[in-house]
């Protein structure tokens, strides 16, 4: 994986990175422990929903659409910034959160042919 999908696996190595200084309480600047991981969260999330549908339709070629791309970036924001806090208090709704993920979304949509080559 790392040779054919090179930032999918930098990207995954970030986030690794991150949960290990995380866990570790290394201290980090606030935008590393709190949004960090809500910027790779789309990126992360929606190329591996490509390579499946990938892999289920058998077309290397598939790519999102940019209303695929909002759609899951909507629904991943209402369920864990909305919904979630609802119901469990390790959830905090934060208007960031949201602006994190749009931002992840969007740059996957402008960069997903580079980093999900056929």
């Amino acid at each position: 994986m790392m040779r054919r999908y090179p930032l999918l696996s930098s990207l995954l190595v970030l986030y690794a990175v991150h949960l290990v200084l995380k866990f570790s309480q290394v201290p980090v600047p606030m935008f590393f422990s709190h949004y960090f991981a809500d910027l790779l969260c789309m990126p992360l999330l929606l190329s591996v929903a490509v390579l499946v549908m990938r892999w289920v339709r058998a077309d290397a070629g598939l790519h999102l659409s940019g209303a695929m791309i909002l759609v899951a970036t909507l629904y991943v924001s209402l369920v864990f910034e909305c919904v979630l806090p609802l119901f469990f208090q390790r959830y905090t709704a934060d208007v960031w959160d949201v602006v994190m993920y749009g931002v992840g979304g969007g740059l996957f949509y402008v960069f997903q042919k580079h980093w999900l080559p056929k």
